[in-house]
Order: structure tokens, then sequence, then C-alpha cells
């Protein structure tokens, strides 16, 4: 016949071995990683969606509130290209975003959890920064509001895919680096709010890192 401590430590166990075989599921609290793909600007010198994509790359690092809501800190670097002869340009961006992510589902391996998937669409919103050059001797900064869709797939191990397509709305209208695009002949107006507005299509890896501590009794 077992006494109370034994029974308590059997049933710690019992409870400790749940709670990890949870975590096998959902154990990790963010991830980083890399994502690369294609931008195309909208502004005065371009009012054609995909028109001079150029290059998209940078990095990540996502923290996991729970399986719908996580925030994301992205750094990513591109161009932007446009103009004619002498207003011909190819200013390079540097950015960093802040953004809220929200699942559409509860993502996580987990075949007990109804709603649970290994894959779920999502939307995001933000803040960011954006450093562009402008007038080839000046550096600028600019505040953005990034927004957009995505979709996350939970993969094998630790890894994890996603695919999104994200806008970075300026607000100020000088992303071409150009002041002959600055409204000099009235050009104004090529998006809904007046500012120059950035565009990317890009897939990333992540990886799992921070790994949750056991939830279970302490004796």
């Amino acid at each position: 016949m077992y006494s109370k401590s034994g029974k308590f430590l059997i049933i710690s166990v019992f409870l400790c071995f749940c709670s990890l075989l949870h975590a096998q599921r959902n154990d990790y609290r963010a991830e980083i990683g890399l994502l690369g793909g294609v931008a195309y600007y909208m502004g005065d010198a371009n009012l054609t969606p995909f028109k001079n994509i150029t290059p998209d790359y940078g990095a990540l690092f996502r923290y996991r509130f729970d399986t719908r809501l996580a925030a994301r800190l992205e750094y990513s670097r591109t161009s932007v290209k446009g103009g004619a002869d002498l207003t011909a340009f190819d200013n390079p961006l540097n950015m960093v975003d802040l953004c809220g992510e929200f699942n559409f589902f509860d993502l996580e391996k987990n075949k007990y959890k109804r709603f649970s998937k290994i894959f779920s669409p999502y939307i995001f919103l933000g803040v960011g920064m954006m450093n562009y050059k402008y007038e080839a001797t000046q550096q600028k900064f600019g505040v953005s509001i990034p927004f957009g869709v995505g979709i996350k797939v939970k993969m094998g191990g630790r890894f994890n895919f996603n695919a999104q397509f994200s806008n970075r709305l300026l607000l100020k209208d000088n992303m071409e680096g150009i002041a002959v695009y600055n409204d000099q002949y009235g050009l104004n107006g090529s998006n809904f709010l007046n500012n120059d507005l950035l565009s990317a299509l890009t897939v990333g890896i992540t990886f799992d890192i921070w790994k949750k501590e056991c939830d279970c009794l302490k004796f």
C-alpha cells in the first residue's frame, strides 16, 4: 500500500509527463530565421504593381504568446527602381519592423485538439522604420506602417515555413530619393494616402528556440 508521499510523487510524475507530451507539440516560445523574395514600390515614379521588381532579403525573430498571437521583429533590405534618363533611380532601403500577428487557426502539432493545425493563414500590422538615400549624399529615416497577410506551416522537427505578402506605407513621399519626384510635377496620388508604398512577396524558414519550462508541480 502506497504512502501519501508515494501517491503524491506518482501523481506529480504523471502530471509532469503529461506536460512534457504537450510540450513536444508546442514547446518553444520563439523562432529565428531568414527570408527572401521580391519587392516593388508604388509612388510618383511608378503606378503599376509588380513593375521594376528588386530582390528582398532579411532576418526575423518571432515570439509566440500562444497558438494564435505572436510578435515579430524583422530586418529586411531591398531597393526601389524607376524613372528614366536623368531622373532614373535605384535607391537602397533598410527596414526594421515590429508587428503583431494573428493566426486564424491554433498553430501547433496536436491531434487531440479540435482546432489545431500544422498550418494557418495570418494577418499582421505594426510600425516600422526605413533608412534610405536622398539626393545622393543624404541619409534619411522615415516611419512606416507595415501590414499584410501570409501563411505559416510547421515542418518536421523544429523548422517552420512561412510565405507572406507585405506592404509598408512610408509616411513621407520621398522613397525614390530624388527631389524631382517630390510632387514637382504634381504626381502625388499614386496610392490611397498619397504616400509611397513598398510591397514584397517573400518566403522564410525559421527555427524554434527558447524552450518552455516544464509546468509540472514542484515538490
